[in-house]
């Protein structure tokens, strides 16, 4: 079975939620240069990527804080099961890469953002994929809206973006 379809039959649900306030702080930027795997230095986008830290500005200097939260809650412990039986030879390291999974959802988002937004032309903003760059607390921001995100996702992974109006644009 390919990888495609198998990711196809695993379970999850959509969102959109809000508005609700994001949750911001300064510290949130800083863990882009938490160590993690084959990256010892954190994020190689740090001070590279346009968006990304340090030259990102802070969310509620540019964003109004009310924020849409758009979600697709992708059923990981299903997943990690249907891998483990499919590769029963792979290390826990190499079932759980994103690079097998996250695009597919990702995917998924787009085009439930898109069909979802294209319906409710009242909703309007900028669609911000990597809010924690801006200084979002994306785990308390969720949580608002009864997403609780695990740090290291055991049972349900999601992906997650905000809508936000910039300040600008609310106040000319």
């Amino acid at each position: 079975m390919t990888v495609e379809k198998e990711i196809s039959r695993i379970e999850r649900e959509q969102f959109f939620l809000g508005p609700v306030d994001a949750v911001c702080d300064h510290r949130i930027k800083a863990h882009c240069l938490d160590p993690y795997y084959k990256h010892p230095k954190g994020c190689p986008n740090w001070g590279v990527k346009i968006g990304c830290p340090p030259e990102a500005p802070f969310f509620s200097d540019v964003y109004s804080k009310d924020v849409y939260i758009g979600a697709v809650k992708f059923n990981f412990e299903e997943y990690l099961f249907s891998r483990r039986q499919t590769h029963p030879d792979w290390t826990e390291r190499a079932i759980r890469n994103p690079r097998h999974w996250q695009g597919h959802v990702r995917s998924e988002m787009r085009q439930f953002l898109f069909d979802y937004l294209s319906n409710h032309p009242e909703i309007n903003g900028e669609i911000l994929t990597n809010p924690e760059a801006l200084g979002v607390n994306l785990f308390a921001t969720c949580k608002k809206v009864g997403i609780q995100l695990e740090q290291t996702p055991q049972k349900f992974v999601y992906q997650v973006v905000l809508i936000a109006n910039r300040l600008a644009e609310i106040n000319p």
